[in-house]
């Protein structure tokens, strides 16, 4: 039934024949409160159209029961399946999302501020953050978590895949193709996890006594991604590495343009599997890990410090394995 005026707490309890505060304890589904006048307070509730008052809420208690969600990228489908994810995790836990993006690879104090006038209780970012941005978050009594990546130089929560291990295991696979002169195209040098994976895959090529080519490595900065792609053809490689799931297929795309066939001339391998969720025709060859559990990890610390900010100094980094799965482009 829709409303025709602003149904309040007092209505229903009038309606009812109980106290306000029976009533805002009924809605609430607060312990002490009987089944029978929970049931019939929300039937009420309904029947009327009573529509909570989120802002009142949040006056009364000092919590919004709100999440930020930030990431760099909206037509990223990694961010989107992530985001999902948290999305019915946090929605189960009676909190609310709300998505900022920050087009900068990191999380600034200019995305933060919005953030913070929102009064959010909680922040989940896929970009590491400042200094300034921990600190302040920090000062304000604002958990804060960094999910799929994770940056040793920060004191933050952090729940991201092991790249390391991806990149090493991307290293072997490469090997076992045949791949002599490989390529790496990451995130700017300054994203931790960017580093680690290309890191993985040295290692790898140098414990197989395989020949690795510092010119090879390509970190996104000044030049387009497409620039990068032109130099590690010029150097001849014969396979490459992305950083995600999404650069490879736009870079397997350029390739195609090129008339650089993949998997015959070009070998390419992404991180992420996308493909998982998404009905692709392309099969990647990528490195997977177990969404649901970095999601629940990330959203189950978060929830806990929301609701123990006394106990806000846990700082953890976890580091969730990985595999290669195989697809049609090595």
């Amino acid at each position: 039934m829709i409303a025709k005026r602003n149904v309040r707490l007092i209505d229903i309890a009038r309606e009812v024949g109980c106290t306000v505060n029976t009533v805002s304890r009924a809605l609430r589904d607060k312990r002490d409160i009987g089944h029978e006048t929970k049931v019939r307070v929300k039937e009420v509730a309904d029947r009327l159209g009573y529509i909570p008052n989120s802002i009142a809420t949040s006056l009364r208690s000092g919590l919004s029961y709100t999440v930020a969600i930030v990431f760099d990228n909206l037509i990223n489908p990694y961010y989107m399946i992530m985001t999902d994810k948290i999305h019915r995790r946090l929605d189960s836990l009676n909190y609310a999302t709300m998505v900022f993006a920050a087009y900068n690879y990191m999380f600034n104090m200019d995305s933060l501020n919005p953030i913070m006038s929102r009064k959010v209780d909680g922040i989940i970012t896929f970009l590491e953050p400042s200094l300034e941005v921990v600190e302040t978050c920090k000062n304000n009594n604002i958990p804060i978590i960094l999910l799929g990546r994770k940056n040793t130089r920060l004191e933050i929560d952090s729940v991201s895949t092991d790249d390391y291990a991806g990149g090493f295991k991307v290293g072997e696979l490469f090997i076992k193709n045949g791949v002599k002169n490989v390529g790496y195209l990451g995130a700017p040098r300054e994203i931790e996890c960017s580093v680690r994976r290309q890191n993985g895959l040295r290692d790898a090529f140098l414990k197989y006594n395989q020949p690795y080519h510092e010119e090879n490595i390509r970190y996104m900065a000044e030049r387009s991604m497409f620039e990068e792609i032109d130099i590690l053809l010029k150097n001849h490689v014969d396979g490459i590495f992305f950083f995600n799931d999404l650069m490879a297929f736009e870079g397997m795309k350029y390739l195609k343009e090129k008339e650089y066939k993949v998997p015959n001339r070009i070998k390419v391998v992404g991180y992420d599997d996308i493909a998982q969720e998404f009905p692709i025709p392309v099969s990647l060859t990528t490195v997977a890990s177990d969404k649901d559990l970095i999601v629940n990890t990330a959203v189950d610390i978060l929830y806990y410090k929301m609701q123990n900010k006394e106990k806000n100094s846990i700082v953890k980094a976890l580091d969730i394995d990985v595999e290669v799965k195989l697809g049609s482009t090595i």
